[in-house]
This record gives C-alpha cells, structure tokens and sequence, in this order.
C-alpha cells in the first residue's frame, strides 16, 4: 500500500478533514490493512493536529477583528439589520 500522502502541514481544513473521515471510516469499517494500520493511525493524529491548529489560528484572526471593531466603537454583534442611517 502507498506511504502517507502528504505532510499534514500542507493543504488546508478541508483537505485534512476529509482525509482524517477517510482514514476513520477505513478503521471503523474495518477495512484497513493491519500492515498499514499504524500508519493510518499515526496519519490520523497528525491530521487532527493539523485541524486544531487551524482552528486555533482561525479563533484568534476573528477574536482580533471583533476585538479592533468593538475597539473602533462598533457593535461586533450587529448583524447590520439596523434602521438607523
């Protein structure tokens, strides 16, 4: 069977994501090779590392602008509905 596919550093959320369900749904079903299988796991730690620090990343961007917008006297929790002009 192949080597892991590639560095869990690279592509993005949604690549890992899909990769990691892969991987699990193949463990789940019980349809990975046992020779491979340490391999698949140790893929599947990495993805999920990969995926947390993106989130982590992600928080902190959205948590900074909804901290510079409050900052700026705007209200970060106006979905912008507002009648006022």
């Amino acid at each position: 069977m192949a080597a892991a596919k590639k560095k869990p550093e690279s592509g993005n959320y949604t690549e890992a994501a899909t990769e990691l369900e892969s991987i699990l749904d193949e463990i789940e079903n019980g349809s990975a090779d046992i020779d491979v299988l340490g391999e698949k796991v140790e893929r599947a730690a990495a993805l999920i590392r990969q995926c947390r620090e993106t989130l982590a990343g992600t928080e902190l961007r959205v948590k900074k602008v909804v901290d510079e917008l409050s900052a700026a006297g705007g209200d970060a929790s106006d979905d912008g509905d507002s009648d006022e002009e």
